[in-house]
This record gives C-alpha cells, sequence and structure tokens, in this order.
C-alpha cells in the first residue's frame, strides 16, 4: 500500500513541477502598400442611360478586358513611399491607405477607392458615375454613365 501511494505522491510532484510553457502570441501584420506595382490586367465595366421626360429612351452596358499586352494599354507602374506619396509617371500625389480603402490626393481632389493588398498583388477598384443634362433628338434628357474598373498589378 505504501508503494502505491509514494508512486501516486511522485507522480503528483512531476506533473505539478512541470511548468505549462506559454504560447507566443503572434499579432498578424497587414501586408504593406509601399513599394512599386506593375499594372497586368484591368476589367472595366460601363453602362449608361438615357432618360427624356422619365422614360429610358436609350441605354448599354458592357465589359472590356484589357492586359498589359494590348496595343491600347496605357497603365504604368506606381510607387507608393512611405512618406505617403504616390508616384507615377513623373507626377507625386498623396495618399493614405486604411483597411481596403486607398485614398488618393491631387490638384483636382480627393478620390477613395476599394482596394485589397497581398504581399505580392495589389487590387483597386474604380468607380464612377456621373449625371449630366443633354439634348436628345431636340429634347433635354439626362445622361447617366458608370465606369468601374478593376485595375489587378503586381509587386516588382
Amino acid at each position: 500500500m505504501k508503494k502505491i501511494i509514494y508512486t501516486l505522491l511522485a507522480v503528483t510532484l512531476v506533473f505539478s513541477a512541470c511548468k505549462k510553457e506559454e504560447e507566443e502570441i503572434v499579432t498578424p501584420v497587414a501586408p504593406s502598400i509601399v513599394g512599386t506595382w506593375t499594372p497586368t490586367d484591368a476589367l472595366i465595366e460601363y453602362s449608361y442611360t438615357v432618360t427624356v421626360m422619365g422614360a429610358v429612351v436609350e441605354e448599354d452596358a458592357g465589359t472590356e478586358t484589357m492586359t498589359s499586352e494590348d496595343e491600347d494599354w496605357e497603365f504604368t507602374d506606381v510607387e507608393f513611399t512611405a512618406d505617403g506619396q504616390m508616384i507615377s509617371e513623373g507626377e507625386s500625389n498623396s495618399y493614405s491607405h486604411s483597411g481596403n480603402v486607398l485614398t488618393i490626393t491631387d490638384d483636382e481632389g480627393t478620390e477613395t477607392h476599394s482596394c485589397t493588398v497581398t504581399s505580392t498583388s495589389l487590387t483597386v477598384i474604380i468607380s464612377n458615375t456621373e449625371e449630366e443634362e443633354i439634348d436628345y433628338m431636340g429634347q433635354v434628357g439626362t445622361l447617366t454613365s458608370t465606369q468601374n474598373m478593376t485595375l489587378n498589378c503586381t509587386r516588382q
């Protein structure tokens, strides 16, 4: 009986003497937008509607996909610096990036775009809707146009 008690006591001491290792808590770091990005492709979705006296008289919609291989490709590398400058084609504008929002400020004002950044890719969604009064066959009409562009880039 004494052997069993001593064995149980020894086992208890061994388990209570072992210090439980604390797990290291690693806080994930969001990928940085800082660096030079090369545009690789763009998806452009567009639509327009012409309305006269409350009735739609004309409308169209479509999509176009472009890549850097296309003849009409006009996108160039863009660099985001750590001090808040966005440099493209020799021009510098200020920017801020927080979460999934990219804000760019230039001489004409401020634009806010949705974006996703990983360690190797950047996707920016640029949306624009405009409404203007037009002359449609001698009548006053309203032209509403919408354009959404998804621009995909890779880190250089």
